[in-house]
């Protein structure tokens, strides 16, 4: 699906939260690379995942930290780590989206 957001727009940042038929998608560049992943912690279904650093992602609610090029938790949340999402289904690994720039500059976000 083609995302009316323009490559351009990685110049000044590394990630972006997208919205995808009412879901939110981070949306991450690594290089000359982009990855998407839900952006729903799984812990506890509470926090977008926005804080990116490379291609690790953590949760600012409780830490959890997930690789967004495989959607797999590589650090279980600091509290109650124990407890995964009760607010919605949510489960491990994240799913994660192919992203690549079109002709036009356009995102492509495919499942």
């Amino acid at each position: 699906m083609k995302v009316r957001i323009h490559v351009h727009a990685f110049e000044e940042r590394n990630s972006l939260l997208i919205w995808l038929k009412g879901r939110p998608i981070l949306v991450v560049k690594d290089g000359e690379k982009l990855y998407g992943m839900d952006a729903v912690c799984a812990h506890m279904g509470c926090a977008l995942l926005t804080e990116v650093k490379g291609t690790t992602v953590t949760c600012p609610a409780h830490g959890a930290k997930y690789d967004v090029r495989t959607g797999e938790l590589v650090e279980k949340a600091h509290v109650r780590p124990e407890v995964m999402c009760e607010q919605e289904n949510v489960a491990l690994p994240l799913k994660t989206y192919r992203v690549s720039v079109g002709e036009d500059g356009l995102l492509n976000v495919e499942p």
